[in-house]
């Protein structure tokens, strides 16, 4: 199940990049989201179950700095508008680490529990075959 989670949350990303500003000559940069949220997920839950409840407040705390910071800064630098090879590699690194955070955060934030998520994919699965039935 929770390599199902892992592509769900891969897709997410190649989603959610399309809401960034991303250059025409760089498109290939809409897979790095995909790529980071599925090895932020992976790495917050296996962090998640070896760390404390007070460590888990502050892990949370500073990967959300952490993503903010990285949007923030990679919207600063589109606006800024050069095409240096630096900038396009810092581009790059920052939609790789907003993604990367926002996968840790999703273990770590406990809306998504595995038990509710499997019983919901199985209730679709129900619903379409007697959908597909009749």
């Amino acid at each position: 199940m929770n390599v199902l989670l892992t592509i769900v949350f891969g897709v997410v990303g190649l989603v959610l990049s399309y809401g960034f500003s991303i250059p025409p000559t760089h498109s290939m940069f809409r897979l790095i989201p995909a790529i980071g949220m599925m090895v932020g997920y992976r790495i917050g839950l296996l962090i998640g179950r070896r760390v404390g409840r007070p460590k888990k407040f502050l892990i949370l705390c500073v990967s959300a700095i952490l993503c903010f910071y990285s949007a923030f800064v990679y919207a600063s630098i589109i606006q800024m508008g050069s095409a240096d090879t630096s900038d396009i590699v810092n581009l790059g690194v920052l939609l790789g680490l907003f993604f990367l955070s926002l996968g840790f955060l999703l273990p770590f934030i406990g809306i998504l529990v595995p038990d509710t998520i499997e019983s919901r994919w199985s209730n679709a699965i129900e619903y379409f075959a007697r959908l597909f039935r009749n």
